[in-house]
């Protein structure tokens, strides 16, 4: 796989084609050049540290050694396989579930660079090789003891706000998602207590394509829709 390709490369290798197919005479050899650059600098783009789905159900983070560990046992295949062409993986990590109370996740400082997702109950914990500690949650109560120790929190519910008070911690919830789309996370590889910085596919103000994304459930912060139930029928009395 190639990978992600630089956007000058896109531009440059745009010109050497308008140049090679727009040019009848030897002026086509002008586009060898900008070609040959296109080829250059494609490499010359940073691969992100990790990648978080639209709906916060799937996260994908970079180990090493060609491997991609997610949080779910069985993700989207489609999502998965663009994940890991863009970010040159050969192997899908899954996670390790233990049962709630059979896995201490009290330290988990301990966890060496590069450990996949360690789930148990509500929450998930993984280490990136930069040595960046991942948090998942299923809500803001199990996230609120990742504050301890995350550098990135993501919490898989709408409703919720941020847990944290420590501003270096980057929290990323549902409702975020659903109004920005999926995003793109980077850590600092020079400083261990630098704040991440994210990217969303989704740039605002919005297009107009774009706008229906602010009326979801989720991009309000409000609990999906669950159907009332029905009351219980009353027996009739004997006619």
């Amino acid at each position: 796989a190639v990978g992600l390709i630089s956007i000058h490369s896109v531009l440059l290798a745009t010109i050497a084609l308008v140049i090679a197919t727009m040019a009848t005479t030897w002026l086509r050899l002008a586009a060898i050049p900008f070609a040959a650059a296109a080829v250059m600098i494609i490499p010359q783009v940073r691969t992100p540290d990790l990648l978080i789905s639209e709906d916060a159900h799937l996260v994908a983070m970079p180990i090493g050694g060609g491997e991609l560990a997610i949080n779910r046992a069985r993700s989207n295949e489609f999502t998965t396989d663009n994940w890991k062409r863009a970010l040159k993986a050969e192997t899908i990590v899954p996670p390790e579930t233990f049962a709630k109370g059979t896995l201490d996740l009290a330290d988990p400082v301990d966890l060496p660079p590069g450990s996949p997702f360690y789930c148990t109950g509500d929450l998930c914990i993984g280490r990136h090789p930069s040595g960046a500690i991942v948090a998942l949650a299923e809500n803001r109560e199990a996230a609120r003891p990742a504050c301890d120790f995350a550098d990135l929190i993501v919490i898989n519910d709408a409703t919720a706000y941020n847990p944290c008070h420590d501003p270096r911690i980057l929290v990323v919830t549902k409702r975020q998602l659903a109004r920005d789309g999926s995003a793109a996370v980077f850590f600092d590889p020079q400083s261990a207590t630098a704040r991440a910085t994210i990217q969303y596919a989704v740039e605002k103000p919005y297009r107009p394509w774009h706008e229906q994304r602010r009326y979801s459930r989720e991009a309000r912060g409000l609990a999906p829709y669950k159907k009332p139930e029905k009351p219980e029928a009353k027996p009739q009395p004997p006619q």
